[in-house]
């Protein structure tokens, strides 16, 4: 890929930086609409029972949408025979996923209204597909910094994945016999504690690979997992019934945190996949990266 910036490109109507804030700034203001709507409800004497109780899922699906373009775009800027095309392009699949799974909770909210939600649910299927195509994106990654193709970096991978499974598996296990999750069976319980284990694996190998390797500004992008990771605990250890165990106090707390922590953590990954999007197409020109310049 060739990151020197087109003649044509080198007067922005908007630059880049100021896209960055602009975004960032609604991002903050949307948080707070976010906040605003799930305690406050304003909408109830307007909108339905229906719309009323999914105004913030609607809200949530615009920063989500938002990053799965953003890396869909990020994607674009490679040649599909390079490595890091790879990268951002199991990346975008696996949010276009998660957007495809914001969408069909809704669907499924507008089914079930009012019955039962079935245990296991196709919104299962799009979010677990999701975490897959992002850990494939991982792996890729994983791959670029140690270079070439051998089975150690192979068995990294699978090992992380192996390692993931145990813990969830172990937490489980441990909820039932806290008497967490009653009346479901042992599948669905784990399906539930894998997506924070899910969460936290991925955003924390990031994590590690940008202060191991010096890679941050390629890495950013899954510091929104952790985000999710706070977020999907939170609901789990509420699904389990772990609220009861608890203070009124601390359930507010984490209600708060969870509400907060889910929409944030798309900003983030939205955020840092439009700053390298700008980065791989302008590079210097974009405002946003500077060459270290020798002497």
């Amino acid at each position: 890929m060739n990151m020197t910036q087109n003649p044509s490109n080198s007067k922005f109507k908007v630059p880049p930086l100021q896209v960055i804030w602009g975004v960032a700034v609604a991002f903050v203001i949307l948080l707070i609409l976010i906040v605003w709507a799930y305690y406050a409800q304003p909408l109830s004497e307007v909108l339905s029972p229906f719309w009323n109780n999914n105004l913030v899922d609607v809200l949530v699906l615009i920063p989500a949408v938002i990053a799965a373009t953003a890396g869909t775009l990020c994607a674009g800027q490679f040649e599909k025979g390079e490595i890091p095309y790879r990268i951002w392009q199991a990346f975008a699949i696996g949010l276009w996923l998660w957007v495809a799974g914001e969408v069909s909770g809704m669907i499924y909210d507008a089914i079930y209204w009012d019955g039962t939600y079935p245990d296991f649910r196709v919104v299962d299927l799009f979010w677990l597909s999701g975490y897959i195509f992002l850990g494939l994106s991982l792996y890729y990654q994983v791959r670029s910094v140690y270079g070439g193709k051998n089975k150690r970096q192979r068995r990294l991978y699978l090992g992380i994945v192996a390692v993931a499974l145990l813990i969830a598996a172990g937490l489980t296990n441990l909820a039932e016999k806290a008497g967490l999750g009653e009346g479901y069976d042992w599948i669905i319980l784990f399906i539930t504690v894998l997506y924070p284990v899910f969460d936290l694996t991925e955003g924390g190998t990031a994590i590690w690979l940008s202060f191991l390797f010096g890679r941050g500004q390629w890495s950013r992008p899954w510091w929104g997992l952790i985000l999710f990771a706070m977020a999907d605990g939170i609901e789990t250890f509420y699904w389990l019934g772990g609220y009861d165990y608890i203070p009124t106090v601390a359930q507010n707390v984490l209600d708060f945190i969870a509400v907060a922590a889910y929409p944030a953590g798309y900003m983030v990954a939205g955020l840092a996949l439009l700053a390298s999007y700008f980065i791989l197409r302008y590079g210097e020109d974009s405002g946003l990266w500077k060459v270290k310049k020798h002497l």
